[in-house]
């Protein structure tokens, strides 16, 4: 069963392993960007701790979690609990990355779900933005599965074009 757990300054050194080996980008973007200089678990954990403080002052910036399947992170997920112009534009409310062997069954769509309802429950967020570029069919039908409903697309700070949803939860 795969389940989601925040990032933690106890996190150890398996997921710090996992963050060094793990396959998470997907066309050239690197969901644990934040992290690449990390090769020690203080520096990984000293890192959560500044991350954290970071969102606990700005709800513009990314929460991490891990993606488990029984207690082993097989992925990451973020959540920006708030949205500004920017944000509307360039990634929305969720990003999900899963290790590149482990995608395709259904990993992705179970850990999305259960980021909604964190969303949800959480922070009180009543409308999911989610983009995916218009040629990833993994993640259009992910998103879709889950309730979304294709808003328009539009052209990234980047030049990079994305399909954009909403799902209403």
């Amino acid at each position: 069963m795969t389940r989601l757990q925040e990032f933690s300054s106890e996190d150890d050194q398996g997921k710090l392993d996992f963050l060094e080996h793990a396959d998470l980008k997907a066309r050239g973007f690197n969901i644990v960007g934040a992290f690449e200089k990390v090769k020690t678990v203080e520096q990984m954990r000293t890192r959560i701790k500044e991350l954290k403080d970071l969102t606990d002052n700005n709800p513009y910036e990314r929460k991490f979690y891990w993606v488990l399947e029984d207690d082993r992170p097989i992925g990451v997920t973020t959540l920006r609990p708030a949205l500004n112009e920017f944000w509307l534009h360039n990634a929305g409310h969720i990003g999900i990355a899963i290790d590149k062997p482990l995608r395709g069954h259904g990993h992705g769509t179970e850990a999305f779900k259960k980021m909604c309802e964190i969303a949800k429950n959480e922070y009180g967020i009543k409308e999911i933005i989610i983009m995916a570029l218009p040629d990833n069919t993994a993640s259009r039908s992910m998103i879709e599965k889950s309730g979304g409903e294709y808003w328009d697309t539009v052209v990234a700070a980047d030049g990079e074009k994305l399909a954009r949803y909403r799902i209403r939860i």
